[in-house]
């Protein structure tokens, strides 16, 4: 709804339920990957499981998440504003 107000806010928005099948939230870290997962800053970083990138990930800055970490967009406490969002689109 707010990318809608963003993007065109005289539009006549309807609200209609969820869908089925339909997904409310996204993990971009699923917990079975959290003993692989570095955090900086502004990112998360999966490593791969075999060893070549080990140390590019590991010597910049980044530290380990802690065991059974999970990132999804239900627990994110930061969203863009509708403002941000028509900033975004502006300079695209």
């Amino acid at each position: 709804m707010e990318l809608t107000k963003a993007i065109a806010p005289e539009c006549k928005m309807e609200i209609i339920g969820i869908r089925s099948g339909e997904k409310l939230h996204e993990v971009m870290v699923p917990k079975d990957d959290a003993h692989r997962t570095i955090e900086y800053d502004d990112k998360y970083i999966i490593q791969p499981d075999f060893r070549f990138f080990e140390h590019r990930f590991n010597s910049n800055n980044g530290k380990p998440v802690l065991e059974g970490f999970e990132y999804n967009s239900g627990t994110n406490p930061w969203e863009l504003s509708i403002d941000e969002m028509r900033n975004i689109i502006r300079n695209l």
